[in-house]
């Protein structure tokens, strides 16, 4: 304060503030400078992207490693490509929170630090099915992939080979059957509509167990289910046939189709009743395929869950051996509709007495019979006439919507919505009540016979599996 001269003019003091006010201000910015320099100064790629900053290459960070999309952190003393194990490497240039993971026989600290993500003992190892860590090629921890044993069910999947089931689901899961790998009529049975906020579904081939001890499907055989089954062969059902699979009749294999077009005829309209969609046929098919003038008003999605009707007995029989079983029995379906002969009429008096008449109560809510099923959310264009929809599968239930209906073990559907393909001889089945006008008999019934490799199939008539 004493140099400063009060007497000075007035444009001296200014000019010396001023310039102490530069010099102020020059320290501070070399200060910054000294600052961001020094920060910056052991940074592999100092005017890199930071930490967490979207890259595509590691030259792009500061850290010079790209990991995942995203820049690691830039560890101090650290560099990924200088040859020396700084920073908090776990050996030259890799592992740690900068560098690259280390390849096997590295040292690693923890998992993260190698390829394999398997540290053991302090070095990086090859991936192996007995380390308790999903590595590799492996789809789960130690399994799928080229050399890890196959998955479990629930486990982790990309293709069927991955599963010892041979069915990995379209959500990437090994589940039990084949023909239940596709979400519509693989996982939506049960009650409820799909996506509806009371829905219960569950997977299509789940099972219930008789007395004897045999298994029988919960639900009918549905579209979707069959689906999985054409297009995992690509419609050459004669090819998976020759394989001689457990069950399957070597003299029914002519019968089967051998290309997809082929397949798509058996499922399709021809020389079957019922079957033909079209304003003068008012026919009812769930199996989905686009043919010109005679092409379903619903979606391939909403038919995949619906009952499997119009289907060949041959057919039918293939897709329960495909899965592991056959098709039920008269004796089963009876067993089913009877409680095993426990002195009932119908499968709900278990527990539920109250009267049924067939001709006086069509819409029950314990099952689908005489057209009392309606398909949610029909389309707007949905063609009509003067007694309904003349796409008749507009009828056709997604098995297990009523669960009033259930048996005593559980079993859906035991009467109506289907009459019941049967294993007891060529083209027999159960007239057990349809979504149509079907009444309940107890004797089994044979589909007219016509030329031995005559498509044949019923616009009611679908199929449940079994298993011994």
């Amino acid at each position: 304060m004493s140099s400063m001269n009060p007497a000075a003019p007035r444009s001296s003091r200014l000019a010396r503030a001023v310039l102490g006010f530069a010099s102020v201000v020059s320290i501070v910015l070399a200060g910054t400078s000294a600052c961001t320099s020094e920060s910056e100064a052991g940074a592999p790629n100092p005017d890199g992207k930071d930490q967490g900053e979207e890259c595509t290459d590691d030259a792009e960070c500061k850290s010079l490693t790209c990991t995942a999309g995203k820049c690691t952190a830039f560890v101090p003393g650290g560099n990924p490509t200088d040859g020396i194990k700084n920073g908090d490497e776990t050996d030259v240039d890799c592992g740690g929170t900068a560098a690259p993971k280390c390849a096997d026989g590295k040292s690693c600290a923890i998992a993260r630090d190698c390829e394999s993500a398997s540290c053991i003992g302090g070095t990086c190892k090859p991936p192996s099915p007995t380390d308790g860590i999903k590595n590799g090629d492996e789809t789960d921890v130690d399994c799928g992939g080229k050399k890890a044993p196959k998955c479990a069910v629930d486990k982790g999947c990309k293709s069927s080979d991955d599963c010892e089931s041979d069915a990995c689901s379209y959500a990437d899961k090994c589940v039990a059957f084949k023909s239940c790998t596709g979400h519509f009529g693989g996982d939506t049975c049960g009650a409820g509509e799909t996506s509806a906020a009371d829905e219960k579904h569950e997977s299509c081939c789940v099972t219930a167990t008789l007395g004897s001890g045999t298994r029988v499907g919960k639900y009918h055989v549905t579209a979707g289910r069959m689906r999985a089954f054409v297009e995992r062969f690509d419609g050459n059902l004669q090819q998976w046939a020759e394989s001689s699979p457990d069950g399957w009749n070597e003299e029914w294999t002519s019968i089967l189709p051998a290309s997809m077009s082929d397949a798509l005829f058996m499922l399709g309209p021809g020389l079957k009743r019922g079957c033909s969609i079209t304003q003068q046929g008012k026919g009812a098919r769930t199996y989905w395929q686009d043919l010109p003038g005679d092409t379903s008003d619903f979606s391939k999605d909403v038919l995949d869950e619906k009952g499997l009707n119009c289907v060949p007995w041959h057919l039918a029989q293939a897709l329960c051996v495909y899965d592991g079983g056959r098709l039920t029995t008269h004796a089963e379906n009876i067993a089913l509709i009877t409680n095993e002969g426990d002195r009932h009429t119908w499968p709900w008096q278990f527990q539920d007495n109250a009267p049924y008449s067939e001709r006086d109560h069509p819409a029950d809510p314990r099952l689908v019979h005489r057209y009392s099923y309606a398909t949610p959310n029909p389309p707007a264009n949905m063609r009509l006439d003067g007694s309904g929809p003349f796409d008749r599968s507009f009828f056709v239930a997604p098995p297990g919507r009523r669960p009033l209906g259930s048996n005593k073990i559980g079993v859906a559907d035991a009467v109506g919505n289907l009459l019941t393909w049967a294993n007891d001889g060529v083209r027999r089945f159960t007239y057990s009540m349809s979504w149509e006008n079907h009444e309940k008999l107890t004797a089994v019934r044979t589909w007219a016979q016509g030329e031995p490799n005559e498509v044949n199939g019923y616009y009611a008539i679908g199929a449940r599996c079994a298993f011994d």
